[in-house]
């Protein structure tokens, strides 16, 4: 019985041994083989900046100096198939800003999914945004200022007046109208062009040649943000 204790003392400490002569990467060496996953700096503050059927595509770029490229796959909510575009991230714009332009888009809903690349294999992990692209559609649901009179009082100094815009938010804040252009001729015979917000009703027309005819359009903005005017068509009014 004494015998079989020894036996048994001696094959466990020879396993003890044994498994303390293994080498130090032995339960985690495949994981080493492998070597650490690299992901390259993701681009940050992505946001699309809308247009008359274009946009700016605007983000932040990585401060990884490895990231040579930015690959956008830029999809509308008309097509099921995105488009892909690469563009270069240049030595002097890590952490910049950077601004591209997205041009011949539809009125649709866009998505870019972004990646930063410092090879063709080596990506970062993705960075989405999304908006609505605008176009004709809203182009036709604008509706120009309502011309209300031609105010004479003061012969010498006549006034367009348009009709009061109703429910105006507080002046400062952001309002789809923008303003109203109005462009007539001088008795000199230069064509004038004068804006008003749609805050304020009367347009002063100095100099204004008469008989002549004048013209004014509104222009708009879907979002405070976007990169163009909307504008309705052209009115005409005579003054005489």
């Amino acid at each position: 019985m004494k015998k079989k204790k020894i036996f048994s003392g001696i094959v466990t400490a020879l396993i003890i041994f044994a498994n303390a002569c293994k080498p130090a990467d032995y339960y985690y060496g495949e994981y080493l083989e492998n070597g650490e996953v690299y992901y390259p700096g993701r681009v940050d503050s992505l946001s699309i900046i809308p247009g008359n059927e274009r946009a700016q595509l605007r983000f932040r770029a990585t401060t990884d100096p490895k990231v040579n490229q930015v690959k956008v796959y830029l999809r509308s909510s008309l097509s099921p198939k995105p488009d892909v575009l690469s563009f270069p991230i240049n030595g002097g714009e890590h952490g910049k800003f950077k601004l591209i332009d997205l041009n011949n888009l539809s009125e649709a809903t866009y998505t870019a999914n972004v990646y930063s690349f410092s090879s063709e294999k080596d990506s970062s992990r993705v960075v989405s945004a999304s908006q609505f692209i605008y176009g004709k559609s809203y182009i036709n649901t604008l509706v120009n200022r309502s011309f209300s009179k031609f105010d004479l009082t003061a012969p010498s100094k006549p006034y367009l007046v348009f009709a009061r815009e109703n429910n105006l938010p507080k002046e400062g804040s952001f309002y789809h109208m923008q303003f109203t252009e109005v462009t007539y001729l001088s008795n000199k015979g230069d064509s004038t062009k004068v804006q008003v917000t749609p805050y304020h009703d009367y347009v002063e027309l100095v100099d204004i040649a008469k008989p002549s005819t004048l013209k004014y359009r509104t222009f708009y903005k879907p979002v405070q943000t976007s990169i163009d005017y909307f504008t309705t068509a052209f009115e005409d009014i005579e003054f005489k």
